[in-house]
Parts: structure tokens; sequence; C-alpha cells
């Protein structure tokens, strides 16, 4: 237990587990921390832990004091307002607790001036007004979700809103945004969440916009949707079979789809056919893994290896991470060459469910309104279970709900392999039982940054020219968590840049983090064929030399802008050094 959650449940012990009614409200599990909270005297430092204990524990009476401090303007500090509205949702989803009393006062941080300012806060309000099936902001909703200008994160929610809250005029809308003539992106959420509303409609619907689709448009939400709905895989399998997609579109789908651990019989054979790639294969003899592995010793070629191992119609880093950088929903691979036999890397591609170790067995939940969930259970008690699914998202499913429970497969579905030819599979499997030997393949002992961020849409202030430190500010340091995607470095620490590149020169901006416990200084080196400049925090660093900073507890961004040529092997690496003379103490963030 933490020492500020400990000291705060001894304040609970030492007044009395029998925790009496304070004022005229009932009973209180949390009635002494009410006390301390509303005393005035509870310290700064502490007032978020006991705000999330109120949330976790306390009864609709606790909760109404929480949320009467939520939509003062003054109430809380932003980022206490915006955890308070997270712990409500999770006290409504999984122990069924919403504040007592009127609550109509959250309207004005879900539309209009104060909402629009604080986009997180914003979404973080709609989640909870729809979780309290509060119909009072279906209008609202209804209008984000129909307007042209609002971002597709802000729209995703507000259609999930409109989802939970389930009237008739919600169903009416996401029925209408389905339409053809609407720009395909809003297609897909339209048909994402009408799948929990009506499925056969919403079946049609995704199905005609796959038809329309091309391979540039992105339907992984929609797909997932439709993964996560009791036999929602095979109504919309029957509704593809109606159609024509274009032989990428399929494909892609089909990547999605085992991406996320899904191998489902009727939509897998139908986009293999729509994408003229032949039916998934049995899995091989031990005769054949012992074939096999021979010419995965004498032919396979690890550094091939590695970049298929890095392809996104793979997407082994979705699950997989290698240096702590990548997914976490599989094994952390980093050494795994160095205790496992090369058949049993081949048994683990080509025959993932033949033995699967024990904390990465699923578990399938259904739950009553539908939905089907699969992923790996991190911890349970009576009330919820917190599960990881195969985005690495952690889940958490109230027990209440769950109709039933079954164990699953790997989430490493059968199949992956037919995108990849006889000669890349001896290279794919090189590569991973090179992993953690000596040599070029040894596990990383350098603290350099494996996972990078990418910005997105970068605006022009950022690519022009070199920036000020004000638009570093403003759109780096400034943006949120959904403004950037993911990129990991190889096994070498270096970051391919033709990966991030496409067929012409370009401007990028990346983002690595590293988190100190001590304070002291280190080097930043940084190694790359292309033009940076440098940002430690909101200070400029020479790129072109080894630079000292000084760290202080916390986390720290290092932001790089690289301007990338179209020479054959662009590249960057960026290691941190601590001088012998520093007490400094960190380590690089790594995870997805």
């Amino acid at each position: 237990m933490r020492p500020v959650l400990r000291a705060i449940a001894l304040v609970v012990v030492s007044v009395g587990c029998s925790c009496a009614a304070y004022g005229d409200q009932p009973e209180s599990a949390v009635g002494p921390l009410m006390k301390l909270f509303q005393s005035g005297r509870l310290p700064a430092e502490r007032q978020a832990t006991v705000v999330e204990m109120i949330c976790n524990r306390g009864n609709e009476h606790d909760l109404k004091v929480v949320f009467d401090k939520v939509v003062l303007p003054d109430g809380f500090a932003p980022d206490l307002r915006l955890k308070a509205m997270q712990w409500m949702t999770d006290a409504a989803v999984t122990r069924k607790v919403k504040p007592a009393g009127e609550l109509a006062a959250l309207e004005k941080l879900v539309v209009g001036e104060v909402a629009a300012a604080n986009p997180n806060q914003q979404q973080a309000a709609i989640k909870l007004a729809s979780t309290w099936k509060d119909a009072a902001i279906s209008p609202a909703l209804q209008a984000l979700a129909t307007d042209a200008k609002t971002k597709p994160e802000l729209r995703r929610v507000a259609i999930e809103g409109l989802v939970a809250i389930g009237d008739a005029a919600s169903q009416t809308t996401l029925t209408a945004l389905l339409a053809k003539g609407n720009p395909l992106p809003v297609r897909m959420q339209a048909a994402a969440g009408l799948s929990g509303m009506d499925l056969p409609e919403a079946c049609r619907g995704a199905a005609a916009v796959l038809a329309d689709a091309t391979p540039q448009d992105n339907p992984d939400e929609m797909l997932g949707a439709f993964l996560d709905r009791k036999n929602g895989a095979e109504q919309l399998a029957a509704e593809i079979a109606k159609q024509k997609l274009v032989p990428d579109v399929a494909k892609r789908s089909l990547r999605y789809m085992y991406s996320v651990g899904r191998s489902d019989a009727a939509l897998s054979d139908v986009l293999s056919k729509a994408a003229g790639i032949a039916a998934d294969a049995p899995p091989p003899t031990p005769e054949e893994v012992a074939k096999i592995a021979a010419d995965v010793i004498s032919k396979g070629d690890p550094a091939r290896g590695e970049m298929i191992f890095r392809r996104k119609d793979l997407n082994c880093m979705k699950c997989h991470s290698l240096n702590r950088a990548g997914g976490q929903v599989g094994p952390e691979l980093s050494a795994v060459g160095g205790t496992s036999p090369v058949d049993y890397v081949l048994n683990s591609i080509l025959n993932p469910n033949l033995a699967v170790k024990e904390q990465y067995v699923t578990r399938i939940f259904v739950l009553d309104n539908g939905k089907v969930l699969t992923g790996v259970v991190i911890d349970r008690d009576d009330v919820r279970i917190n599960m990881r699914d195969a985005n690495g998202a952690v889940v958490k499913i109230p027990t209440a709900d769950i109709d039933e429970e079954i164990e699953g497969k790997s989430l490493m579905p059968q199949g992956l392999t037919k995108f990849l030819t006889r000669a890349e599979l001896l290279d794919l499997a090189r590569f991973i039982s090179e992993l953690g030997k000596p040599g070029a393949y040894a596990v990383q002992q350098s603290k350099t940054i494996q996972r990078w961020r990418v910005l997105r849409h970068p605006p022009v202030e950022l690519t022009a020219d070199v920036p000020h430190l004000e638009h570093i500010r403003q759109f780096v340091l400034g943006s949120q968590p959904g403004d950037w995607d993911s990129a990991y470095g190889k096994v070498s620490g270096y970051l391919p840049l033709a990966e991030l590149r496409g067929d012409k020169p370009t401007v990028l901006i990346l983002q690595g983090e590293i988190n100190a416990s001590a304070s002291g200084k280190v080097a930043v080196i940084v190694d790359s064929t292309e033009s940076v400049q440098a940002w430690f925090d909101s200070n400029v660093i020479d790129a072109k030399k080894n630079s000292e900073v000084e760290l202080t507890p916390g986390r720290h961004q290092i932001t790089l802008r690289v301007e990338v040529s179209l020479r054959d092997q662009p590249q960057l690496r960026v290691e941190f050094k601590t001088p012998p003379d520093s007490s400094a103490n960190y380590e690089v963030i790594g995870g997805p």
C-alpha cells in the first residue's frame, strides 16, 4: 500500500470500522474520510487520494459531495476534476452508484465554452453523463455527433453516449449518420455505435461502408465493435458476402481481426476470399516443424526477419515488446531466443494455442448487454474484473454484468502467417530465435529511447521552419495524448525513419520520455543521418553534440524535429548516459 493511502486508511480504522452516519445521511463506508474532506483541513497533496477512496467506496450522498465540487469552477484543480469524473464513472459502472439529487449542473462541462476549452474534461463529462443514462444530454450529443466540425475522438465519445442512453432519438441519429453521403469515417463510427442498438441494421451498414472504402480508410474501430458483440462476427460476415470489397480493404480488415486475437471462421473465410488469400492452413505436424526448423537455421536471415517483425500487416509489436517498447499483451521477447529452441519459436508462430503460458491464457466474458470481451485477466474481486485486451487497454468489467465466462485461446491468432511467404517465415523465426543471444540481438544494456511518439498532424508552425519555443509549448507540450502515434526502435536502438517518411521528404516531430527518481546530470546523445533540432522539456539542446541536462524527479520529454530526406536508410538513435559524478537515477519509458 502506498504511504499516503496507508496513512489515510489508518484514519478510517482509528475512527472505527462501523463508520457511523454523519448528519442526516445514512451510514457511510467512508464517513471519517468525508469529515476530513469537508473539514477544510485536508492537505492538498492528499486530496486526490481521499477523493479516489470516496468514489471507490462511498454511497450516493458521499458522491454528491464530490460531484458538487466537480461542477464548481474553482472546486477542484483541472487534473483532479478530470480524475474525479473518471472515478465517478467507474463507481457507476462497477458499483451502480451515482450521486444523489439533482445532477443537471454537469451539462455545462458537456457543452458550451467551458466544455470546448478543455477537450479531455469534456469527453470525461460526456462519458459520466452517459454512464448515468442522463437523457437530458441526448440533444447535445446528437448535435456533436452530426456536426461536421466535431473532432473524430469527440464524435466517437458522443456516439458512445447516444448508445449508452439508448433512446429512440439516439438510434435515429445513428441510422442517419450511417447513410451514404456522409463522410466515410463518420459512417464507420455510426455503424460501430449502432451495433449496440440494432445489430442487423449495423451489419448491413458496415458491409456497405467496407464496399465503399479504399485501402487508405481505417475500419479498425468499426470492426472491433462487431467483434465485441455476441454473433457480431457471424452476422457481419453474412452481409459482407453480399458485397464486393477491394482486395486490399479485405486484407486490411483481416489484418486487424488477427491483430486483436480473433480468427472467427465465418468472418475470416469471407474476408480471405475477398482478399484473394487462401484459407487458414492446419497447424503443422511435429515432423513438419522439425523440417522447417532446420531451414530456419540454414536459410533464415535475422536482419530481414527483424524488418518482417516490424511490418504493419503483422502487427507483432502491437502485442509484444522488445527492450520494453511495444505491446504488453503477449510476452516480452527481448530474451526469448536465449532460452527457447527454434522448434518452440516456430510452434508459437504456427500453432499459438499449442502451449499458452498460464499468465497469457485468455478469458471470454459474455455480458448481459450482448457484448463479448476477450483478454487476459490482471486481477479480480467481488465487484470487478480488470482485464487487458488485445489492444493493451485495461478494461474494467463489473462482475454483476457477466452472464458467462469461458476460457479462451491465445490472443495470437491461428492463421497470421498467411501474409508470409515461406522465406519470410524462415527469416522471422530466425530473428526471434536470435533475440537474447550474444551479438547483434542481445538484450539492450544502453539507455536508448525505444518507444517514440510521432505527432500525427504537425502544424505548419512546426514543419515550415525551426519553430519558436512558444510553438513547441503550444503544439507539442500542450498536445493531447490522442494527437500521437507510437513508433519503435530496432533492437539496436535505431529508429528506421523510412517507415514513417512515405515516398517523399518530410518533417517529423518525435518525442521520447524518461522518468527520473533522483536528481542529477545526464548526457543526451543524438545520432542521426538527418538534420535534427532538439528540445529537452522546453529547453533547446544541441543535437549535433552531446548535451548535458539537469534532471529533477518526475517525467521529462525530449522532442525532435527531424527533416527526413530520401536517402536509402534514414535513421536516428537517442541515448542517455550518466556521468560518473552524477547522482541521477532514471529510466527510459517504454510501453505501447
